[in-house]
Formats: C-alpha cells, structure tokens, sequence
C-alpha cells in the first residue's frame, strides 16, 4: 500500500485529520455526515477520499459551486440550496441582542433568587431555608430541563410561537408572584411556571443564533451571555432597593413591567433565518446517542455543573458565618462575581472562534476548579472578593460557550435539539447540585466550606476529562481547533 493510499483512507475515517491553521473542525454527526464551518456548508453525500469515483458529480454543477461556494446540495435527495450564514449585519446582530434580553429576564431573575430566599424566610411562617431553596432550584432548573424538546419544536418551526406563549406565561407568572401568600403558592408562579416558561424561551432562542453566524459564532454566544451577567448584577440591587421603598407587591409588578419591555425587545428582534417547517425530520435523540463526541460533550458540562455554581451559591453564607460581614455587605460577593462575569462572557467568544470553543472552555474551567479550592481559605472580605471576581471571569467562560460546541456536531437542522440536549442533560445535574453541597456542608460540627470546596473542584475536573475526551474524539489527536 502506497503513502498516499494510507492518508487517503486515514482522512476517510477522521475528517478533521486534514484541518490546518485557524480551520474549525468539520465535528460529524455520523461517519457521514461532515461538516465545513470555515465555508459555513454541510457535506451529507458521505464522500471520502477512498470512495470520491463513486460519487462524482457532473462537470456544471462542480463549475456552479466553485463558482458559488456559498450555496451548496445538502443531500443527493434534496435539490434545495443552502446560504452561507452572514457572520454578521444589522439583522444578525438584532439577534443577539434579543437573545440578550432573554437572558436578563431568565438568567438574571434565577441569579437575584438570593434576595427572595432572605425576604421568604423573614416573611413567610413556618418554613425552613431548605424548603425555600426548593424554589430557586426549580426556577433555575427548569430554564434547562425543557430544551430537548423546545429545541426540536424550534428546529422543526414552531420558533415564534413558543417563544410567544412563553413570554406570556413569563409574565402572568410574575404578577401572580406578588399575590401569593405562602410557599405552595411561591413555588408553583416562581418555581414551575416562570421557570418552565423560561425553558421554552431560551433554549431556543439561543439556537438562532447558529442560523446567522458560523466563524463569529463563539463570539456571538459570548455577548448574548452578558444578559445573564449583567441581569445577575442589576437585579438584586434593584429588588433590595424597592422592597425597602415599595414593598413586595409593587416590586414584583415594576419588575413585570420591565420584563415586558425586555421581553417585548426580544420577541421582535428574534427571528428564524430560515424556514424549517419545510425540512421537519424524526425526533434525533436517538442520532444524538449514537454520536459519541456530542454524548461526551454532554457528560463533561453536566458532571462540572454539580460543582461548577456552588462558590456563587455559599460566597454570602461564608462571608456571614465564617468573616462576620453583615448581610447589608456580604452580598456583594455575589453581586462582584457577576459583574466581573462580563469580562469572561465578552473575551471568550474571541478566544474561541481564534483556538476552539472546547480548549477555551476546558482551561478556564480547570482555573475555576482551582479557585474554588481557594475560596475556603480566605482569611477577609477583600480576598474573598478577588476570588469571587476571578472565578466570576472563568465561570463566566464556561457558560457563555456551553451551545458552541453543541452546534458544530450536529447538521443545521438539528442545532436546537443539540443544544437542548445538552440543556436537558446539565438540568437533572443542576437539580442535585445544591442539596448534595449543602449536605457536605453540614456534614461538620461547624459549616465545612473546605469540603464544599473540594467536592466542587473534584466534579469540575473530572468534568474537563470528559470535555477533553469528546475534543480528542473530534480530532483525532491532541492537535487542532475545537
């Protein structure tokens, strides 16, 4: 056998073998199914370099495409032609920005829920703080737990209105919050309904985003995760503000006013590029678990999110019970992490589309594994707020850059579901986070940060080596951009 007949067949059987410079990797779905994100085209013909005579196509149409690289068959069956993302423009950019206020209004109410954990437990008679934690975790976990379906909806054309109903609901939720009287009533409107609501808006908004970028894509998701962030930081300042001002009630309903206005904001800028009602196809969870680099993917982000929020979680409750900082201070941990977030969530996106969303996201989850050892042992309020800005930056990486990867290993008409999935998968993880830190926690005769810190830093790396090892399957080596 010749050299060149032993590259031909080792390029058949790993497709990113041949990617040189700054090339992202054609990720497949299948041995099939390839991938070429530089170009922004899907190659389904399953081609390769030991079966290419077979397959030959005619002398015009190759003219027609080297002429028009932008526009290529997507399927021997399907005729149709596909356009090469814009990677930008006012339209693509439009977006992003009401993926960006999605995001506030999801993200950044879950990430306020420590001011509604203080004020239920002052207010409401006879519970405990584990049965009002019950709400938060609801609330934060539901944004997830819907996206392997509303993915699929999405990708299959019922975009607009999903994200109708669910802004609805969002909203009627929200009002209704400021009526109830007891928990029951707290965790049906702010646990399921506006967390489930929130499930079904951005996921798959979130999937759009694909739709108008391929290069710049890691950029993109990096800026519409700074709603998040900058929800995160505004909202618990705003909401201690006006129940000291206005009371609950009136919070609660200028908060539902302004999420009509960032939700209004959203529903006009978010729109399909495409029309997907036209190529519906069969539920792919079945394709998904047969794709070993998306089945490794997916492990590695939902084993590092059993630890990867508790520091955020416990920074208010150390600096009380461990530095003896009042309340009226302490959180502003909490509110320092996330704000400093936006310097991760914007820088990411470069670093990414430059290196491979995966490598990107796998070193600054190792960094945050490594400061939350740290935080433990801190010693005053000063140092826990370096470590707290510090981890808030590569936190902040981590999931500006969670639907990246995702929607490179999949084709087009599968990137919501992909990315739902993955949302899905890391929801069951999120539901357990919590309870199993706070069960090591007291697990002492005094609160044991150290071992929170531990056990947090332990599932984030081993988290990593799964990332690592979906990456490593990608490529084929230790080499490459992914």
């Amino acid at each position: 056998m010749t050299s060149a007949q032993t590259d031909a067949i080792q390029s058949s059987q790993n497709p990113f073998s041949t990617l040189k410079g700054d090339e992202l990797p054609a990720v497949v779905s299948d041995d099939k199914t390839k991938f070429d994100l530089d170009r922004g085209t899907r190659d389904d013909t399953g081609a390769s370099a030991t079966d290419g005579a077979k397959d030959e196509k005619p002398e015009r149409a190759s003219a027609e495409e080297k002429s028009n690289p932008s526009v290529t068959k997507s399927a021997p069956e399907d005729s149709r032609t596909v356009e090469q993302p814009p990677d930008g423009g006012l339209r693509a950019w439009l977006v992003v920005v009401g993926v960006f206020c999605g995001g506030f209004c999801t993200f950044g109410l879950a990430n306020a829920f420590g001011v509604f954990q203080a004020y239920y437990a002052k207010t409401i008679p006879g519970v405990n703080q584990s049965s009002i934690a019950w709400i938060g975790s609801l609330q934060y976990s539901l944004i997830f737990f819907p996206g392997l379906i509303a993915g699929h909806l999405s990708d299959i054309g019922y975009l607009r209105p999903m994200l109708l109903i669910a802004s609805a609901t969002m909203i009627t939720a929200v009002f209704l919050v400021a009526e109830c009287k007891t928990l029951w009533q707290l965790v049906l409107c702010q646990g399921l309904a506006f967390g489930g609501a929130s499930g079904f808006l951005f996921t798959p908004s979130v999937g759009v985003i694909s739709q108008y970028f391929t290069k710049r894509r890691a950029t993109a998701y990096g800026r519409t995760s700074l709603g998040s962030s900058l929800g995160g930081t505004l909202l618990p300042i705003v909401l201690r503000k006006l129940l000291a001002a206005v009371g609950f009630k009136w919070t609660i309903r200028i908060l539902g006013f302004i999420f009509i206005l960032f939700l209004g904001i959203m529903l006009i800028c978010v729109r399909p590029r495409t029309n997907t009602r036209v190529d519906r196809g069969k539920f792919p969870l079945m394709d998904f678990l047969r794709n070993k680099i998306m089945m490794l993917y997916v492990a590695g982000v939902s084993i590092m999110w059993l630890g990867m929020y508790n520091p955020l979680t416990y920074f208010d409750v150390y600096a009380q019970f461990k530095l003896g900082i009042p309340a009226s201070r302490s959180y502003y941990a909490i509110v320092t992490s996330n704000a400093v977030s936006i310097v991760g969530r914007l820088g990411c996106g470069v670093l990414a589309d430059r290196f491979g969303p995966v490598i990107v996201s796998i070193l600054f989850s190792v960094a945050a594994a490594v400061l939350t050892i740290a935080w433990p042992y801190t010693r005053g309020f000063g140092s826990l707020e370096v470590v707290a800005a510090l981890y808030g930056i590569c936190s902040g990486v981590f999931v500006s850059l969670l639907p990246a990867p995702a929607s490179y290993m999949v084709p087009a008409q599968q990137i919501g579901a992909s990315i739902g999935l993955t949302s899905t998968s890391m929801a069951i993880f999120a539901v357990f986070s919590a309870p199993i830190a706070g069960q090591i926690l007291d697990s002492g005769k005094e609160l044991n940060f150290a071992a929170v810190g531990g056990y947090s830093a332990a599932t984030v790396l081993l988290g990593c080596c799964f990332s690592f090892a979906s990456r490593y399957t990608a490529l084929g080596g230790w080499r490459g951009k992914f």
